[in-house]
């Protein structure tokens, strides 16, 4: 579970003993690279995580997350028990990036393409391209999933914005404690090839490849 209103956000981790011995000696700790980018902290007022845990049952802790400023590691969430008398320790990425901070904005169609080509022709800007392959969709499934992908990362879908029908363009606005940086998209399938080409333009280096990370990885998963 995790839900996210930036720059906070949390989430919730569930244990469960699916094994037919008993489970002792268990702690959970996070572990972030970034600290000061970062945090993610126990929230208050739940019950204490149990330090056992019988055959079959479940335990539940939740997390609050503070985005100082953009951060490009996730934090792992480290858990240790131990399990029929050998010890465990077993490390897991958590669902937190800096692209969950992301929230949709609506600009007309000529602010987006004057503020694409600003971006591009910044020296200190932050973009990020490449060209992933669908052929895990048909042909006339690839645009809506890939609306959806855009829509379900945080961004505004700008309809009508692109001469080529298919193409999608979207903004959203990254949120920290401190700043807030724009982040524009513009994702141009070729369902005839099985390719979909996938450029980020953002005020900030970090903000345009996590994203670009994140899209790599859903397809990934496909």
């Amino acid at each position: 579970m995790a839900q996210y209103q930036p720059p906070a956000g949390r989430i919730g981790v569930f244990l469960g003993n699916k094994s037919a011995a008993a489970i002792y000696d268990i702690s959970i700790a996070v572990v972030s690279k970034e600290p000061d980018l970062v945090s993610v902290e126990p929230s208050a007022g739940q019950s204490a995580l149990p330090a056992s845990l019988m055959q079959m049952a479940q335990a539940r802790i939740y997390f609050d997350v503070a985005c100082k400023q953009l951060f490009a590691a996730s934090p792992v969430l480290r858990i240790t028990y131990t399990l029929a008398g050998a010890p465990t320790v077993l490390e897991l990425q958590l669902p937190v990036t800096a692209a969950h901070f992301l929230d949709p904005v609506t600009i007309s169609v000529a602010d987006f393409f004057a503020r694409w080509k600003q971006l591009g022709e910044a020296a200190a800007i932050g973009e990020s391209q490449m060209v992933l392959k669908t052929g895990f969709l048909g042909s006339g499934d690839a645009v809506p999933w890939l609306r959806s992908v855009v829509g379900g990362m945080g961004f505004a879908l700008i309809q009508g914005a692109d001469p080529a029908p298919d193409n999608i363009v979207a903004v959203g606005i990254a949120t920290t404690e401190d700043s807030r940086f724009g982040c524009l998209m513009r994702v141009e399938p070729k369902p005839s090839h099985s390719l979909t080409r996938v450029t980020i333009r953002a005020t900030n280096e970090t903000i345009a490849k996590v994203v670009a990370t994140n899209i790599a990885m859903i397809f990934e998963s496909r």
